[in-house]
């Protein structure tokens, strides 16, 4: 049967401070804001005397922002809150109608705040036929965080290094960093309907990133936006053409569950470092999570958290900082979240910042690598308890007829746009993932879009960055 390739991806839509309060390490011995150098602590040096040596990314992205912050004068003071489109006060969460679009933050009644029982390998409900052993865990047990995360089985944490959180993208759940197979395709050959790409599927189980960061000695809690549960909404439609038959979500579902998590694992662990890794529609939901709880820092709610005192990397996969694949379409079409997930987004082929984006990037990308110099955050110094947050963003390199680019987004969509400040790598053509994830129906049907979280090369690069 021919099938309808836009369609499909459309359907699967946008796959998706105040002062250092004492409670984090200064970062390789404390870093002096003014001047861009960290003072090493472990060099021996005259009595009374602290050895300084220049962190040479901090001067870079100092740099940069001098230079971004003359460019863009003109539009600043650039406000950093929540869109006004994205706040709704009242209403039934339980719908879509009522919440579509909008950040959904009471969790006592989020429909998606809901903790699974157990982990097994078929937890995400477009993949039921993984035979693979995934890495082992259980649900999350952190207090103050209500909804589902996985907390893979660690017996040899190394608790020098940060504890990672992994946020999955849409249409998705924590299986997309777990290993993959089914012995009927080991080994056989895909052929993706419409680009014509073909590959040999792996003929084992490849490990993925949620085992080699346990190996590696990491706390691994892998975030869970329960995107299954979208099609327990009151008013949900399953139909193809009118609905939301691959239960998208939008950043008002799942940034105030991050929110939640994050802030959770850095007031049990106050004195540990956090890195996020994120594919996907993961990535602005991180990026957004972490606005927003550095806002109610801002604010000086009671109980909040600067996490930007406590991010170690923020690692960023095939994600859409400057629009996804039909993005605007999608935005014209449908009023719930599969829709509006694409408003907030934007358009890819012809990017103009959104009412999401706006306060996420700030102008010009000048927002894009909070505390990335240890210092500036959302147009304010010292917002960064001297802690300096390394930022990388990985996409699939582009060829020109883009056939076998990234199905939802291209470089210059995903990459963030402050050289010195983040670290945009690629990977190539050929780092794709091999293992035929993600939808049985139409095994390896995203490949290219996975590459940056499941292929070897990928994940090497986000090991890399983590150790560094």
């Amino acid at each position: 049967m021919k099938r309808d390739w836009a369609l499909v991806i459309g359907l699967v839509g946008a796959i998706g401070c105040g002062d250092d309060d004492g409670t984090t390490p200064p970062v390789d011995g404390g870093m002096d804001p003014d001047t861009g150098v960290m003072v090493d602590a472990d060099t021996p040096d005259a009595p009374g005397t602290d050895a300084v040596v220049e962190d040479p990314r901090v001067v870079a992205c100092r740099a940069t922002l001098a230079a971004r912050a003359t460019e863009v004068a003109a539009m600043l003071p650039w406000p950093a809150d929540d869109a006004t489109e994205m706040v709704r006060e009242g209403g039934d969460q339980a719908l879509e109608a009522d919440y579509a679009g909008r950040y959904r933050d009471d969790l006592a009644t989020h429909p998606g705040c809901v903790p699974r029982d157990a982990y097994g390998a078929n937890v995400e409900f477009l993949v039921t036929d993984n035979e693979a052993t995934v890495a082992a865990g259980a649900p999350a047990d952190i207090e103050g965080y209500p909804c589902a995360a996985k907390e893979y089985t660690q017996d040899a944490e190394d608790t020098t290094k940060p504890i990672v959180i992994l946020v999955h993208g849409n249409s998705s759940s924590v299986t997309t960093f777990e290993e993959y197979g089914t012995a009927a395709r080991a080994g056989s050959t895909i052929t993706q309907a419409g680009s014509g790409f073909s590959f040999t599927v792996d003929a084992t189980t490849r490990e993925q990133l949620a085992s080699k960061l346990v190996a590696e000695g990491y706390r691994v809690i892998a975030f869970d936006a329960r995107t299954d549960l979208v099609a327990s909404l009151d008013d949900f439609d399953p139909d193809a053409s009118t609905g939301n038959a691959f239960r998208n979500i939008d950043h008002g579902w799942t940034v105030p569950m991050l929110q939640s998590l994050v802030k959770a694992v850095m007031v049990e662990n106050p004195t540990r470092r956090v890195s996020l890794i994120g594919h996907s529609l993961g990535v602005t939901v991180i990026r957004d999570a972490l606005r927003r709880l550095y806002l109610e820092h801002r604010a000086g709610e009671d109980g909040a958290v600067n996490p930007f005192a406590q991010t170690a990397d923020v690692i960023l996969l095939s994600g859409a900082n400057h629009g996804v694949n039909a993005g605007q379409i999608l935005c014209d079409t449908f009023d719930h979240m599969r829709g509006k997930v694409g408003c907030e987004m934007g358009d890819r082929t012809a990017f103009a910042p959104t009412y999401f984006s706006r306060p996420l990037n700030g102008p010009s990308d000048y927002y894009g690598a909070p505390c990335a110099d240890g210092s500036f955050a959302y147009g304010q110094d010292d917002q960064c308890g001297d802690n300096v947050v390394h930022y990388t963003t990985v996409t699939m390199r582009d060829i020109a007829d883009g056939m076998l680019q990234d199905e939802f987004i291209s470089e210059e969509s995903s990459q963030i746009d402050l050289e010195g400040c983040v670290e945009n790598e690629l990977i190539e053509l050929s780092d794709f993932d091999a293992s035929g994830y993600f939808f049985t129906a139409l095994p390896g049907l995203f490949a290219n879009h996975f590459g940056t979280a499941r292929s070897n090369a990928g994940m090497a690069l986000v090991l890399e960055k983590l150790a560094d």
